[in-house]
């Protein structure tokens, strides 16, 4: 590469070379002359307009990357005095919520379905109330009420397979053991109906 002492005669991406100092000895450019003698590795040549940094990990100032002065496990930007907390845990108390509320249509129409959504809800609601107890979550409110509503769900669900069970049985013993499930059916609905 050729280098132009004038530097207003120089073309755009051509600058003085990185590769020798001014003085021609081979060695690359400081930006402090006496490192060697401060016991400091020398610093990196840098382009024109652009500040000086240190080797290490990108995005870190110099001696504060992972593991750095000041940054111990549990701290770091954003945590408090007390070191940083754990996020509250509230997704049981949702799941519990979500549940018991399906549960209780469920129970009505599709009552097996509904019932397990129900034991589910009641479940996660208790599992949910414990942890907002210990302080891991913070909607002891939403757990309980999960709890509530997979009760009433579970049930709707049970009473609706009761009712179900003693049609089933009145139509069959009615029919007899020669009738067909279709028979049984028409009973049932007939029997539900009026």
């Amino acid at each position: 590469m050729n280098q132009n002492p004038d530097p207003q005669l120089q073309r755009p991406g051509e600058g003085p070379s990185l590769h020798k100092d001014p003085e021609g000895s081979g060695q690359p450019p400081s930006l402090h002359k006496d490192t060697a003698s401060s016991g400091q590795p020398p610093a990196y040549p840098q382009a024109p307009g652009q500040y000086p940094s240190a080797p290490g990990p990108v995005g870190y100032g110099p001696g504060y990357g992972p593991g750095g002065p000041g940054y111990g496990p549990g701290s770091g930007p954003g945590a408090g005095y007390g070191g940083s907390q754990q996020a509250p845990r509230n997704g049981l108390g949702i799941a519990a919520l979500v549940l018991g509320i399906a549960s209780i249509p469920l129970g009505v129409f599709f009552f097996p379905v509904g019932i397990l959504l129900g034991i589910l809800a009641v479940i996660f609601g208790a599992v949910g109330m414990g942890r907002a107890k210990k302080g891991r979550a913070t909607n002891r409110g939403v757990a309980i009420a999960g709890l509530i509503t997979g009760l009433v769900g579970a049930a709707i669900g049970i009473v609706f397979l009761v009712v179900f069970v003693n049609i089933f049985t009145d139509c069959s013993a009615e029919l007899g053991d020669t009738a067909t499930s279709q028979q049984i059916q028409e009973c049932a609905t007939d029997k539900l109906t009026g």
